[in-house]
Protein backbone atom coordinates (compact mmCIF):
# COMPACT_ATOMS: atom_id res chain seq x y z
CA UNK A 1 0.00 0.00 0.00
CA UNK A 2 1.04 3.83 -0.53
CA UNK A 3 1.41 4.07 3.52
CA UNK A 4 4.21 1.18 3.38
CA UNK A 5 5.61 2.44 0.64
CA UNK A 6 5.85 5.91 1.91
CA UNK A 7 6.96 4.52 5.11
CA UNK A 8 9.80 2.79 3.54
CA UNK A 9 11.00 5.83 1.66
CA UNK A 10 10.91 8.32 4.36
CA UNK A 11 12.96 5.41 6.63
CA UNK A 12 15.18 5.47 2.95
CA UNK A 13 15.80 8.85 2.97
CA UNK A 14 16.29 9.20 6.45
CA UNK A 15 19.43 6.66 6.67
CA UNK A 16 20.67 8.43 3.39
CA UNK A 17 20.93 11.63 5.23
CA UNK A 18 22.37 10.26 8.37
CA UNK A 19 25.26 8.78 5.56
CA UNK A 20 25.66 12.23 4.57
CA UNK A 21 26.64 13.57 7.86
CA UNK A 22 28.43 11.12 8.88
CA UNK A 23 30.51 11.47 5.35
CA UNK A 24 30.65 14.97 6.16
CA UNK A 25 31.94 14.34 9.72
CA UNK A 26 34.99 11.89 8.78
CA UNK A 27 35.89 14.64 5.88
CA UNK A 28 35.80 17.36 8.18
CA UNK A 29 37.89 15.52 10.66
CA UNK A 30 40.39 14.64 7.80
CA UNK A 31 40.51 18.23 7.05
CA UNK A 32 41.43 18.79 10.72
CA UNK A 33 44.09 16.33 11.26
CA UNK A 34 45.69 17.28 7.94
CA UNK A 35 46.06 20.64 8.62
CA UNK A 36 46.96 20.47 12.05
CA UNK A 37 50.08 17.59 10.54
CA UNK A 38 50.74 20.22 8.20
CA UNK A 39 51.01 23.40 10.04
CA UNK A 40 53.42 21.52 12.90
CA UNK A 41 55.23 20.03 9.95
CA UNK A 42 55.55 23.58 7.93
CA UNK A 43 56.48 24.96 11.16
CA UNK A 44 59.18 22.95 11.98
CA UNK A 45 60.84 23.03 7.97
CA UNK A 46 60.93 26.63 8.61
CA UNK A 47 63.12 26.27 11.89
CA UNK A 48 65.34 23.54 10.28
CA UNK A 49 65.55 24.82 7.25
CA UNK A 50 66.66 28.14 8.60
CA UNK A 51 69.28 26.26 10.97
CA UNK A 52 70.49 24.38 7.75
CA UNK A 53 71.04 27.18 5.75
CA UNK A 54 70.47 30.42 7.44
CA UNK A 55 67.92 31.80 4.96
CA UNK A 56 63.71 31.16 4.83
CA UNK A 57 61.76 28.26 3.85
CA UNK A 58 58.34 27.57 3.99
CA UNK A 59 56.22 24.95 2.92
CA UNK A 60 52.48 25.76 0.90
CA UNK A 61 49.35 24.15 -0.52
CA UNK A 62 49.12 24.56 -4.30
CA UNK A 63 45.68 25.47 -3.44
CA UNK A 64 45.04 26.51 0.39
CA UNK A 65 41.42 25.37 0.60
CA UNK A 66 41.73 21.78 -1.08
CA UNK A 67 44.02 19.62 0.98
CA UNK A 68 44.52 17.00 -1.89
CA UNK A 69 46.06 19.34 -3.79
CA UNK A 70 50.09 19.89 -4.22
CA UNK A 71 52.47 20.74 -1.67
CA UNK A 72 54.82 23.25 -2.70
CA UNK A 73 58.22 23.75 -1.03
CA UNK A 74 59.29 27.74 -1.02
CA UNK A 75 63.03 28.63 -0.30
CA UNK A 76 65.11 31.47 0.26
CA UNK A 77 68.72 29.95 0.86
CA UNK A 78 71.07 32.76 2.33
CA UNK A 79 71.64 35.93 -0.06
CA UNK A 80 68.85 34.51 -2.74
CA UNK A 81 65.25 35.14 -3.64
CA UNK A 82 62.66 32.54 -3.10
CA UNK A 83 62.43 29.95 -5.18
CA UNK A 84 60.70 26.71 -5.48
CA UNK A 85 62.35 23.27 -5.28
CA UNK A 86 62.34 22.78 -8.76
CA UNK A 87 64.44 25.81 -9.78
CA UNK A 88 67.02 24.97 -7.49
CA UNK A 89 70.84 23.58 -7.75
CA UNK A 90 71.73 19.96 -6.77
CA UNK A 91 72.92 21.24 -3.54
CA UNK A 92 70.14 23.61 -2.72
CA UNK A 93 67.71 20.70 -3.27
CA UNK A 94 69.37 18.25 -1.32
CA UNK A 95 70.11 20.56 1.64
CA UNK A 96 65.89 21.87 1.41
CA UNK A 97 64.63 17.58 1.17
CA UNK A 98 67.17 17.09 3.84
CA UNK A 99 65.09 19.91 6.41
CA UNK A 100 61.74 18.58 5.16
CA UNK A 101 62.81 15.23 6.47
CA UNK A 102 63.89 16.83 9.45
CA UNK A 103 60.99 18.90 9.85
CA UNK A 104 58.76 15.16 9.88
CA UNK A 105 61.51 13.85 12.50
CA UNK A 106 61.14 16.98 14.39
CA UNK A 107 57.38 16.49 13.88
CA UNK A 108 56.53 12.57 14.84
CA UNK A 109 59.91 11.10 15.53
CA UNK A 110 60.65 7.42 14.45
CA UNK A 111 63.25 5.10 16.14
CA UNK A 112 65.86 5.37 13.32
CA UNK A 113 66.60 6.26 9.89
CA UNK A 114 68.60 4.99 6.74
CA UNK A 115 69.86 8.00 4.63
CA UNK A 116 71.91 6.73 1.13
CA UNK A 117 74.53 9.57 0.38
CA UNK A 118 72.16 12.38 0.97
CA UNK A 119 75.63 14.17 1.27
CA UNK A 120 76.57 12.92 -2.45
CA UNK A 121 75.74 16.39 -3.85
CA UNK A 122 76.38 18.72 -0.60
CA UNK A 123 80.02 20.96 -0.84
CA UNK A 124 81.83 20.42 2.66
CA UNK A 125 80.25 23.24 4.59
CA UNK A 126 77.00 21.71 3.94
CA UNK A 127 78.15 18.07 4.54
CA UNK A 128 78.86 19.63 8.01
CA UNK A 129 75.89 21.07 8.56
CA UNK A 130 73.93 17.90 7.55
CA UNK A 131 76.27 15.60 10.01
CA UNK A 132 75.94 18.06 12.89
CA UNK A 133 72.06 17.52 12.70
CA UNK A 134 71.94 13.99 12.52
CA UNK A 135 74.50 13.99 15.47
CA UNK A 136 72.09 16.20 17.37
CA UNK A 137 69.05 14.35 16.36
CA UNK A 138 70.68 10.98 17.09
CA UNK A 139 69.87 12.00 20.91
CA UNK A 140 66.14 10.34 20.42
CA UNK A 141 66.69 8.13 17.11
CA UNK A 142 69.58 5.98 15.17
CA UNK A 143 70.77 7.09 11.73
CA UNK A 144 72.58 4.98 9.46
CA UNK A 145 74.31 6.37 6.90
CA UNK A 146 75.69 5.19 3.73
CA UNK A 147 78.21 7.66 2.50
CA UNK A 148 81.97 7.97 1.06
CA UNK A 149 82.33 11.10 2.27
CA UNK A 150 84.83 12.15 5.02
CA UNK A 151 83.05 15.09 6.78
CA UNK A 152 79.73 12.14 7.23
CA UNK A 153 82.00 9.50 8.85
CA UNK A 154 84.58 11.61 10.86
CA UNK A 155 81.60 12.94 12.98
CA UNK A 156 79.93 9.04 12.94
CA UNK A 157 80.10 6.91 16.48
CA UNK A 158 80.87 3.88 14.71
CA UNK A 159 81.67 3.39 11.09
CA UNK A 160 81.07 -0.23 8.98
CA UNK A 161 83.16 -0.91 5.90
CA UNK A 162 82.99 -3.44 3.23
CA UNK A 163 86.14 -4.90 1.88
CA UNK A 164 86.80 -7.38 -0.62
CA UNK A 165 89.97 -10.87 -0.62
CA UNK A 166 89.99 -13.43 -2.92
CA UNK A 167 86.66 -12.39 -4.39
CA UNK A 168 84.99 -12.93 -0.23
CA UNK A 169 83.55 -10.03 1.43
CA UNK A 170 84.33 -8.75 4.90
CA UNK A 171 82.26 -6.54 7.14
CA UNK A 172 85.11 -4.54 9.27
CA UNK A 173 83.51 -2.00 12.35
CA UNK A 174 85.36 1.01 13.76
CA UNK A 175 84.19 2.59 17.12
CA UNK A 176 84.94 5.93 15.88
CA UNK A 177 87.12 8.39 19.20
CA UNK A 178 85.32 10.94 20.58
Amino acid sequence: SYKDLKSKYDKLNEERLKVLEMIQNIESRRRDVFMKTFVGIKEQFERVYSDLTGGDGTLELEDPDNIDSGLLIKAKPAGKKLITIDAMSGGEKTMTALAFLFAIQRFRPAPFYILDEVDAALDMANTRKIAELVVKYSNSAQFIIITHNNETIQMADCVYGISMKNGISNVVGIKMPK
